[in-house]
């Protein structure tokens, strides 16, 4: 369980102890499934990077649950190669950029590659859930862009 500091002291740290604090890092290890707890709204954020095998997303006993989605909701996107999700036996192909959210009351996720050589990398964020809605894959296309200002004025 990661705890993040109170605002006032915050203010106090310097900006390596700041890193420290707020900065999650290991999450995309080859062959594993990461995770770590923060307690800000009991976010769950972890990293998949399926190999040659299949992992199946496991269930912590910090969750005290039957299984990871039984009170909880996950959003996962791929930034990496094109891999695939299963979700109680449903399997949804993801490519670079593709997201899926995974209802709550999902009980069985796993996660694979499509090309063990250029693996897919699943960002995973997940919430409680006080309500169930169904599985979704979304894709870019399916995003409602909202172009803001311009890459040369950002800074």
């Amino acid at each position: 369980m990661r705890y993040l500091p109170d605002a006032l002291t915050a203010r106090r740290l310097d900006t390596t102890e700041l890193r420290a604090a707020f900065t999650v890092q290991n999450l995309f290890e080859p062959g594993a499934v990461a995770l770590d707890v923060v307690d800000l709204d009991r976010v769950v954020l972890g990293g998949v990077v399926p190999l040659s095998q299949p992992l199946t997303l496991p269930n912590p006993t910090y969750l005290r649950a039957a299984y990871f989605c039984e009170r909880r909701e996950l959003g996962v996107l791929n930034i990496g190669g094109a891999g695939s999700i299963t979700v109680d036996g449903v399997t949804f192909a993801l490519g670079a950029h593709d997201a899926l959210y995974v209802g709550r009351g999902s009980e069985q996720v796993s996660f694979a590659s499509a090309d063990s050589n250029s693996p897919a990398r699943f960002y995973l964020v997940s919430y409680p859930a006080h309500a169930a809605y169904p599985t979704s894959r979304i894709t870019p296309a399916d995003a409602d862009v909202l172009d803001l200002g311009s890459q040369e004025m950002a800074n």
